[in-house]
């Protein structure tokens, strides 16, 4: 979560859980409480096209306008237009077209060149491999049928909202570096949601991890000396 506080300094903050969406929906809740957001003049909330982003969005978030992150149908048409034409230029030319479209708001034209595309090469049938063309329309007009609402980019320029979540992609990079990799068990229950929550911490620009270090038990960062070690009981 980011916010623009007195329209100068950029705020950080992350939150990250191994818990289900219903769960993780109330910790951003109360996050954006936290940081003000349910108070500020205009809210957004960004997110893919997976369903569950906007059931957390209607449950925690209706204030907010739902924004699908451009660059997600960008992907979408790219890997359609590829599976469509086999001419790399022309590959390029439709996508050009249809992302233009698509900056303009005008998703429903989109659907329908892609829908009358689809009438002419048929269904596809059942079972048809994940690269046939005729499933990647089928797949890619659905998925913008199911967003359109949250696809009017003109507006969202107007109102100054942002429309990818780039900055937060990137984050994602940051908190795998510790939680991914050879030798690092990230999804062991327990042991695994604290190494998460001290990434999100760390790379947090709120004091939550130095308040944390500071105030926990013990002298961290510190090691025995032979004067201070106790001498083992007998």
């Amino acid at each position: 979560m980011s916010h623009n506080k007195n329209e100068s300094a950029l705020v950080r903050t992350c939150i990250c859980s191994l818990c289900d969406s219903d769960r993780f929906g109330e910790l951003m809740s109360a996050e954006a409480e936290e940081r003000g957001f349910y108070i500020a003049s205009r809210r957004a909330f960004l997110g893919d096209g997976l369903a569950y982003n906007w059931t957390i969005q209607q449950r925690h978030f209706d204030t907010f306008t739902p924004i699908l992150d451009f660059i997600h149908p960008i992907e979408r048409l790219h890997e359609t237009s590829r599976n469509l034409f086999a001419n790399t230029d022309e590959a390029w030319q439709e996508l050009g077209k249809w992302i233009e479209l698509i900056w303009q708001g005008d998703v429903i034209e989109v659907i329908g060149l892609l829908e009358a595309e689809q009438q002419a090469r048929g269904e596809a049938p059942p079972g048809a491999e994940e690269t046939d063309p005729r499933r990647k329309l089928a797949e890619t007009i659905g998925y913008l049928k199911s967003n359109a609402s949250r696809m009017n980019y003109p507006a969202y320029r107007k109102s100054g909202l942002p429309m990818t979540s780039c900055l937060i992609e990137s984050q994602v990079k940051e908190i795998n570096q510790r939680v991914k990799g050879t030798e690092k068990f990230w999804n062991d229950g327990v042991s695994g949601e604290a190494i998460l929550h001290l990434r999100a911490a760390i790379i947090s620009d709120s004091t939550e991890y130095s308040d944390h270090m500071a105030n926990r038990p013990g002298q961290y960062y510190t090691r025995q000396t032979r004067k201070t070690r106790q001498p083992a009981a007998c």
